[in-house]
């Protein structure tokens, strides 16, 4: 296996020799130990699963905030954990905040623990919502109940925050709200049903990430994404002009490097991950409730200014920031942001 990582993203024969072992060893669930009661569709219509993984198992205060934050839109939380730890002091910070707490072998990422919370669920097809959620962003910045009013079920089955372009069009799967007609169908039902826990992050995203969105679209169902990628593409343009821009010495070079290098994917065709490039209007102007946590832990898109990112979260949402500062203080190594 630690060969076959190497190869398996661009190497499909590998990624079915790992999906040929799943079938063996990877079917039912990798569910460690529940607390709790499964939701009931006759008392709790509108259901989140909330994914969570942390190294000692810890349960960090912007993740008991996001809980809430999906109780107050009215949500019924079943929360996963993938960690390999989960001492009984980090489970009982979750209080009455969740029905059911599950705790799992780390098998599948978060598609796997996706998985495990639905087949925990029982039929489907009798609740309104289902929420697919985790704990890769900070927020909510701003009310969910508004998010969740903006996902109408007459335009679309199944809704997504953002969208990429990557490899094929789809919702990116940090948070994923599947209407009744979604949930209703066959097809949505057989998948979760017959779910094969694969140990590839690649076939993972080929599959699940990518995948759901894919194959969803294509038995009938309508998805759609909040705040779509040509939206946002279109608003830089707006804002920005054209590329002579880039020849203005007022901006630092840092910034011409970075809508260079915007104006170049843009001409090219090449898609960029808005959650990463347009994170700040993202929130700004459009609303968006959410920061991803591995832009300010890892910045790996090189963006500048990020130094600015608590002062632009605090001039537009009432978010309590010290929930971040906190987290990155316990988890970030040489690096200051």
């Amino acid at each position: 296996m630690l060969f076959f990582g190497a190869r398996e993203r661009s190497d499909y024969v590998v990624q079915y020799i790992k999906f040929a072992w799943a079938l063996i060893f990877g079917r039912g669930t990798f569910i460690r130990k529940s607390w709790g009661v499964a939701p009931t569709p006759e008392k709790h219509k509108h259901v989140a699963i909330f994914v969570h993984y942390d190294q000692y198992g810890r349960v960090h205060d912007y993740v008991l905030d996001y809980i809430k934050a999906l109780r107050e839109a009215g949500r019924t939380v079943v929360f996963v954990t993938n960690s390999p730890k989960f001492p009984e002091k980090e489970r009982q910070k979750l209080g009455d905040l969740c029905i059911q707490t599950l705790w799992r072998k780390n098998k599948g990422y978060d598609f796997g623990a996706y998985a495990d919370g639905l087949k925990s669920l029982g039929e489907l097809s009798r609740f309104s919502t289902i929420t697919l959620c985790n704990d890769s962003a900070y927020g909510p910045l701003f009310s969910l109940s508004e998010t969740y009013d903006r996902m109408d079920p007459d335009v679309a089955d199944i809704w997504g925050l953002t969208d990429s372009w990557d490899s094929a069009h789809h919702l990116q799967s940090y948070f994923l709200v599947f209407h009744a007609a979604a949930l209703k169908h066959p097809a949505f039902q057989k998948r979760w049903k017959t779910y094969v826990h694969v140990p590839s992050k690649s076939w993972v995203i080929r599959k699940h990430e990518i995948g759901i969105s894919t194959d969803m679209r294509k038995v009938g169902l309508k998805v759609q994404a909040v705040f779509p990628y040509r939206v946002l593409l279109s608003d830089f343009f707006d804002r920005i002009g054209d590329a002579s821009i880039l020849e203005n010495k007022a901006l630092l070079p840092a910034h011409r490097k970075f809508l260079k290098r915007i104006f170049e994917h843009a001409e090219q065709g090449h898609p960029l991950n808005v959650t990463h490039f347009f994170w700040d209007r993202l929130i700004v102007k459009f609303g968006y409730p959410f920061i991803k946590r591995e832009v300010l832990q890892r910045n790996p898109s090189g963006l500048p200014s990020l130094y600015r990112w608590e002062n632009i979260i605090n001039a537009a949402s009432d978010y309590d920031t010290s929930l971040i500062i906190r987290h990155l203080e316990f988890t970030m190594r040489g690096r200051f942001m």
